[in-house]
């Protein structure tokens, strides 16, 4: 269905590349990636793993970008956000541009209210259910030319963003004699256990049991004695293998200060660890469960302002 064509010297040469595109092409696939199309850098892995990854990509998001080109009028035309946070025609449009979109329109969204405010430099929270993205902006993007993800290294102009596995479904539990948090997460289904699904202690059941959240608030049933249950077990589990009997709340507010020191030393590393200080930076927090860790991650940075759009 989909075939990468990466060859040694089509940085410089790229017309084998295109003899075999024309023939799969003709023979009749319909999706052929070229390397020397997607980047013209010297380097031949991480220009092929571009060139596999869009291949890989290619089926599910042209036939996702053609239905909805499908429902338009004629006169209407469709752009998509890439990974660099700017808008591609949906005809030029190559699905490797599409990783790391959702992250970076985030973060475009959140300059533009910065602007609107007249705040001049922001760092950006973006929590969500499996992990949380961070960037900064103090005018312009931090731009990076190389992505990394699962190992793979692809030629992807993006913006430079930190990814951390902390978010609502990361799941809490005690293993090696310590309290963790992540990097797997409960996911959608079965959930965080106050989902009533038989889900693991999360985040969000964490958030849930310390009352930052109101159950009556969501639009799902919400059950926390289901949480209460799954916490017990933990506790249990704990106090038969130590000899000082921890209480629920000190479980609690363990997980949820790993959970907040794993996002912070993520926005460290995209400040401090590049020269600038947080202290000089307003926090810009979205996401599903930013504003429950707002507060207390900008305490940790000494981050004087925390902006939380309506």
């Amino acid at each position: 269905e989909a075939v990468a064509i990466a060859l040694m010297n089509a940085y410089k040469n790229p017309v084998h590349e295109q003899i075999l595109a024309k023939a799969l092409k003709k023979a009749g696939f319909e999706f052929v990636s070229c390397s020397s199309i997607l980047s013209q850098s010297i380097k031949i892995l991480p220009r092929s793993q571009t060139a596999v990854i869009n291949a890989y990509l290619s089926p599910i998001i042209h036939t996702y970008i053609q239905k909805i080109q499908s429902k338009l009028s004629d006169s209407a035309s469709l752009s998509i956000m890439t990974s660099a946070g700017g808008l591609s025609n949906a005809k030029a449009f190559y699905p490797k541009d599409s990783l790391l979109s959702g992250p970076a329109g985030g973060i475009v969204g959140a300059a533009t209210i910065a602007q609107n405010i007249s705040v001049k430099k922001i760092l950006t929270l973006d929590m969500g259910g499996t992990s949380t993205d961070t960037a900064r902006w103090n005018g312009s993007f931090d731009l990076k030319a190389e992505t990394q993800i699962a190992g793979l290294s692809l030629f992807n102009p993006g913006l430079a963003i930190e990814t951390v596995a902390a978010g609502g479904g990361s799941i809490c539990r005690f293993e090696d004699q310590q309290l963790k948090v992540g990097p797997e997460s409960a996911g959608a289904s079965p959930g965080p256990a106050c989902y009533g699904a038989g889900g693991p202690l999360t985040i969000t059941d964490v958030n849930l049991l310390l009352g930052k959240m109101v159950p009556e608030n969501f639009s799902i049933p919400i059950h926390p004695k289901a949480a209460e249950e799954v916490l017990q077990k933990i506790q249990n589990k704990i106090n038969n293998c130590s000899n000082i009997k921890y209480k629920k709340l000190e479980l609690l507010k363990g997980f949820e200060s790993i959970a907040n020191e794993k996002m912070a030393e993520a926005i460290r590393s995209i400040s401090i660890s590049k020269g600038f200080n947080p202290k000089e930076y307003s926090l810009l927090v979205f996401g599903g469960a930013g504003g429950l860790h707002a507060c207390q991650i900008a305490s940790l940075l000494e981050m004087q302002q925390i902006i939380l759009p309506y």
